[in-house]
Parts: structure tokens; C-alpha cells; sequence
């Protein structure tokens, strides 16, 4: 199929199944444009058989999405001309939508890294007519550090100047080793480094009425994926982050995030915490 005169990307990946639950937020400017550009017929039948199951991953999904976003604009307003590097960036234009948010004189640099998918993202900017030179789209293994970040510094990254590291979707499919190796290559004396991410709270710890259907979920996306999806307890993560030293946190379940991001509660209520947990951290 053709749109725009080039090849739409078909793709089979867990970042193009989250687009297909997120699509309400790019229905304007540039991330309208560049989602044209993305074949999703490939993860169609999972997210019917994952929205089968509950409705309530796709809400999980937004609220994500929106309170990671809420959290990147309020760093950026305390710590202005940052560095961003957005980790296994996989298809989601959020490095695209921050060079429309943010000017020049608000955000220094964006580097965008994956292992996959890296070339075909920038024939997509450049099939949408978009080209601005503070972002870097890469490709490198990001549990590969030394690999990591000499990509990054070739590409112009500062070790030296604050830095605000996205880490979106992620430790859930990588070890807690992994997880701490790939942090402490941005840890800084000063702490000057901040670091937005989500993780997946342990199932059993839900409402008895939720339980099961965060089971059946689970198990569908590990079929998918062929590999167990990494769960956490809060106090866990707090652990996690002793280990790095890391200063600030600011965690939130669905329920806080959905009050932050609209003054009220209409999905999450009563004992209705959510499968995800939203935390922000200083390194």
C-alpha cells in the first residue's frame, strides 16, 4: 500500500501495538503525518484480543503516554537547553513531537536509540518533510553500553551537561542487572541527570476483580513476545534506585496519574490502582 508516494512500514513490534492504542494523541501536525506512514496490520489481532480481555489497557496505555509526557514538560521547564535521550525509542515519534513543543532555547539535543527500526523512522521524517538538526535517530543495542554511549557521544551527547533520559516500556523486558547497567552510564556526581519510566506492578497485587484479568492479559503478551514480562513491587523499584544513589522520586500509580492528568478519577477508583506505575528520579 502506498501513502505520500513511499511504502508504508509494516511492522510487528510491541512499540507498533502501543501505537495502535495511542493513535488519539497524534491526530495533529507531525505525528499525524507520521503515522500515515505505518502499516499496523501485523499487531491488529493482538490489540483486538488484548482489548477483548480488558479495556483497560488501552486507558493504561494513554495515561502512560500523557503522564510521561506531563513529567518531560515539567523537567523541562525546571531545567531548561537539557539534552533528552529517549532509550529503545522502537516507532513512537515522541522525539518528533519535541522539537515541535519545545524550542530551541528550551531543549539543546534529542537522541533517539534503538536496535531496530532506526533507518525506516528516518525515511519516514524524511517522507513527511521533517528535518531538524537537534534530533539524532540511532542505532545501537542499548543493553550493549560501552556501544550505547559511544553512539551517543559521536552523535554529539555530553556525558558533562544534564541529561534527560526516557525510559519508556522498557524494564519490563530486561533484567534488573541490565536495568542497573544501563543507568549508572548516565549517573552523575551532581545529580544532575533525570530519568522518566514506567514498570509493571506485580498482578496478585490488584483488586481480586482485576487479578484475573491481568493474568490473561500478561500471559497473551508473553505469548506474543515469547518471553516472560518483568514485574515489580514499588518497594522493589525504590531498592533499584538505593543502588544508583538516586535523589528526587516522584512515583505514581494509574490512579494518582489520572487525577494529576485531569483533576479527577473516572477509570481508577477505590482500591483500582492499575497494572503501571509512572516514577521520575534524579542521577
Amino acid at each position: 500500500m502506498k501513502t505520500g508516494g513511499v511504502n508504508k512500514l509494516s511492522v510487528a513490534s510491541t512499540s507498533a501495538l502501543v501505537l495502535t492504542y495511542v493513535k488519539s494523541l497524534y491526530e495533529e501536525g507531525l505525528g499525524r503525518d507520521y503515522l500515515a506512514h505505518i502499516d499496523f496490520s501485523q499487531v491488529k489481532n493482538l490489540a483486538d484480543e488484548l482489548s477483548r480481555i480488558t479495556p483497560l489497557f488501552r486507558e493504561a496505555l494513554l495515561l502512560r503516554k500523557r503522564m510521561i509526557r506531563y513529567l518531560i514538560k515539567q523537567l523541562m521547564i525546571q531545567h531548561p537547553r537539557q539534552q533528552v535521550c529517549i532509550l529503545a525509542a522502537g516507532l513512537d515519534p515522541l522525539a518528533l513531537q519535541l522539537t515541535e513543543y519545545f524550542p530551541e532555547q528550551q531543549l539543546a539535543s534529542i537522541y533517539e536509540v534503538d536496535s531496530a527500526n532506526m533507518r525506516e523512522k528516518q525515511e519516514i521524517y524524511a517522507a513527511i518533510s521533517f528535518h531538524d538538526e537537534r534530533l539524532h535517530t540511532l542505532q545501537a543495542d542499548i543493553n550493549n553500553t560501552h556501544q550505547l554511549m559511544s553512539t551517543l557521544i559521536d552523535a554529539g551527547y555530553d556525558p558533562q551537561q544534564p541529561a534527560l533520559i526516557i525510559f519508556e516500556g522498557i524494564i519490563h523486558y530486561i533484567s534488573e542487572e541490565q536495568f542497573l547497567s544501563i543507568m549508572r552510564n548516565f549517573c552523575s556526581r551532581t545529580k544532575a541527570n533525570a530519568v522518566v519510566m514506567d514498570y509493571m506492578v506485580h498482578a496478585e497485587g490488584l483488586p481480586v476483580n482485576s487479578t484475573s484479568k491481568a493474568e490473561e492479559m500478561l500471559d497473551t503478551m508473553e505469548s506474543y513476545i515469547g518471553s516472560r514480562l518483568q514485574q515489580f513491587s514499588r518497594k522493589k523499584i525504590q531498592n533499584l534506585l538505593t543502588l544508583l544513589e538516586a535523589d528526587q522520586l516522584d512515583i505514581y500509580d494509574m490512579q494518582a496519574a489520572e487525577y494529576v492528568l485531569n483533576g479527577q478519577n473516572k477509570i481508577y477508583r477505590g482500591e483500582r490502582k492499575g497494572l503501571l506505575e509512572i516514577i521520575s528520579f534524579h542521577i
